[in-house]
């Protein structure tokens, strides 16, 4: 009977221990940080002119029932841009902020929060515009207004993430190149 007690005890520190400890510090940076390069990829002019040149050449494709397929600007997007922001946002969202991390994943929310914003609505409309063959001028001049709008906020909410992400780092010695 002791035996089973004791072993019981053993389970039970096992497990508190297990579910105590939040995330290491190398998983909080490459989920925060590292992953908001997925935002840096899309968030360029340069996106938009690679997306027009796949409908100039009927080339975009997209995943639809486990097969590649023709697909609309507006369902790449959907598929690789927004999809792969809330994959990122939910994993952000669901890392332990306590000590520490708390302020680097709230800066981190705020980057994937904004983006999201931003890919869910301007992105969707110059796709839409994209696939109903607006001129290329007027595509261009929502593109120059997306980025005249929002590259100052991004780059506000980027520099904090920042300020938080260099020196957490260097506490947990995780190297990180800037």
């Amino acid at each position: 009977m002791k035996k089973i007690y004791y072993i019981k005890c053993l389970l039970l520190v096992a497990l508190t221990g297990m579910v105590s400890c939040g995330p290491s510090p190398k998983k909080v940076v490459a989920q925060t940080w590292l992953n908001t390069n997925n935002i840096t990829t899309y968030y360029s002019p340069k996106f938009f002119n690679e997306l027009m040149e796949k409908k100039a050449k009927n080339n975009i494709t997209v995943y639809k029932d486990g097969a590649v397929t023709k697909g609309t600007a507006v369902a790449y997007v959907q598929q690789y841009v927004i999809a792969t922001i809330d994959e990122n946002l939910k994993k952000v969202e669901g890392l332990s902020a306590k000590g520490d991390n708390k302020e680097l994943i709230e800066a981190s929310l705020e980057v994937f929060r904004y983006s999201k914003d931003v890919f869910e609505n301007e992105y969707l409309d110059i796709a839409k515009m994209i696939d109903e063959e607006k001129p290329s001028e007027e595509i261009m001049s929502a593109i120059d207004d997306l980025f005249a709008k929002h590259d100052g906020e991004m780059q506000i909410r980027f520099d904090r993430l920042d300020s938080y992400t260099i020196p957490y780092a260097e506490k947990h010695n995780i190297p990180i190149i800037k």
